[in-house]
């Protein structure tokens, strides 16, 4: 099963000169914990409720600061057409909670997490329970 047939939710983006005080109203009203940063259709960053907390609140930082200058740039991404091995692995090595998913040309697909990869595995796992006790 390739990484796009995953994608559960549609994706919040955000643009990098957006303020912070944006994306935390965003995260909001939208209830995620993250936004993709974009540049046109290709993602730059990612900017978490995290890094709102530790590099904007925690530093003093005015909530009308930019995006651009709190995200986590060049985010790590996995292409929309990788197996759910290549998808594991990839959560694995970058030690990372959430990972954006883009296409062949680097557009933005969605953003899969290791809780949707964890709901998934629950769910199998159940499957197969029900089969062993038939």
């Amino acid at each position: 099963m390739p990484v796009k047939d995953l994608i559960k939710r549609k994706v919040v983006v955000i643009e990098p000169d957006d303020t912070v005080k944006l994306a935390a109203k965003r995260m909001q009203d939208k209830l995620v914990g993250s936004l993709v940063v974009i540049e046109g259709d290709k993602p730059i960053g990612i900017i978490t409720d995290r890094d709102i907390a530790l590099r904007v609140v925690g530093e003093g930082k005015s909530p009308d600061v930019p995006v651009r200058e709190v995200m986590t740039k060049d985010p790590i991404t996995v292409r929309d057409d990788a197996t759910f091995f290549e998808l594991t692995k990839a959560f694995r090595d970058a030690a990372v909670r959430r990972l954006i998913v883009v296409d062949k040309e680097g557009k933005l697909v969605g953003l899969i997490s290791i809780d949707d990869v964890m709901e998934l595995l629950t769910a199998e796992f159940a499957n197969l329970i029900a089969a062993i006790r038939g």
